[in-house]
């Protein structure tokens, strides 16, 4: 195999970028309690997976819907939203891509909380977009006034944030984009366990996406499925600028089954959110600083334990959760909420540590 230099054909973008670090997906992930990157820890639904297996077949020769037209009128019938007003992508993640490609000029400022989800910046970087941190108030809520200070074209949040779970109302929201002349991303990809979307306020305000997942409360993390909500000029941006065929026959399959199976997706959001305050008081009943969540993770520390070593600890017991670097969140520890038997686990080791 021929040598070559390391990096001699990535361009300056590239090299300069920092890189993304998804959560550990170590070897032999089946001997681990893996609580370290939000998943739902319950399977999809029965239908789900028939709707999968039905859609395996001849007609995959074919190329999919290239405006998933049939997913997005099953996402606007069960949010009460138009279909219209709907993009589907290839997970969040590329709907973000879209909008930095899209959506500011590459001499335009964008801006994020801090601390957030940590992919925002590096899409930034990776498509050439300046921008700068705006720090959460000290108890993790957020300042969105500070986002007037500037003239910022481009402001993303998540609501709930990651990794902290903490919460804005929509009305503090639509009170900002009364001011705000940017256009506001609003990252809602933990919404549905609490409650309290922003998609409404589209029809009002035209500089306002709304992105929401499937991959936390409909437990379809492997299938890559985003949607966006907006302006229907947004929409048509979105489209345009996106890959022929974003979203693959079966994950559309998947989903629509999914958005359709409410009597399935209710009862495992009732399950995830009764297995958190049962994780919540068990922390505090431990002596951890709990942040108040609503989403399916838990952002704690102890103050008589680095986080970094209670980390370590429960990898060696086979327990993965998510510990941060950085001057903010490397003093706290990030738990996804397990099974039961997941959550009774975790306990019992942090017990033991406490006790050791």
């Amino acid at each position: 195999m021929a040598k070559t230099n390391e990096m001699k054909y990535w361009n300056d973008r590239l090299k300069n970028a920092a890189e993304y670090i998804p959560g550990e997906q170590p070897q032999g992930l089946d001997e681990f309690i893996k609580l370290n990157t939000n998943e739902n820890p319950f399977p999809p639904s029965k239908a789900v997976l028939e709707a999968i297996k039905a859609a395996a077949n001849d007609s995959l020769k074919r190329y999919p819907d290239p405006t998933a037209r049939a997913l997005r009128e099953a996402f606007g019938t069960a949010k009460g939203l138009d279909p219209d007003n709907v993009f589907v992508g290839n997970g969040s993640d590329e709907i973000f891509t879209l909008i930095f490609r899209g959506f500011i000029d590459p001499d335009g400022l964008a801006a994020f909380a801090y601390p957030s989800y940590a992919l925002y910046s590096t899409l930034a970087q990776m498509n050439g977009i300046k921008y700068e941190t705006v720090p959460l108030n000290k108890d993790f809520s957020y300042n969105l006034g500070a986002f007037l200070k500037k003239k910022y074209n481009l402001v993303i949040i998540a609501n709930p944030n990651n990794p902290t779970g903490t919460y804005v109302e929509v009305e503090e929201i639509a009170s900002f984009l009364q001011k705000f002349k940017g256009l506001l991303v609003v990252d809602e990809a933990y919404i549905d366990f609490y409650g309290g979307s922003a998609a409404n306020l589209i029809d009002e305000y035209d500089n306002l996406i709304v992105t929401q997942s499937m991959s936390k409360s409909y437990s379809l993390a492997g299938l890559r499925i985003g949607f966006a909500v907006a302006s229907l000029d947004i929409i048509r941006g979105l489209m345009k600028i996106k890959d022929s065929y974003n979203v693959d026959m079966l994950a559309t399959a998947g989903a629509i089954a999914a958005l359709k199976d409410r009597r399935s997706f209710n009862y495992n959001i009732e399950m995830v959110v009764s297995n958190k305050e049962y994780l919540e008081e068990s922390l505090t009943a431990l002596g951890f600083e709990v942040i108040p969540s609503r989403s399916n993770f838990i952002f704690t520390r102890h103050p008589s334990f680095k986080s970094a070593d209670l980390y370590q600890k429960l990898k060696e017991k086979k327990i993965l959760i998510r510990h941060y670097t950085g001057p903010v969140q490397s003093e706290y520890i990030r738990i996804s909420v397990g099974t039961m038997m997941e959550n009774k686990a975790v306990i019992k080791e942090l017990s033991a540590i406490m006790g050791a």
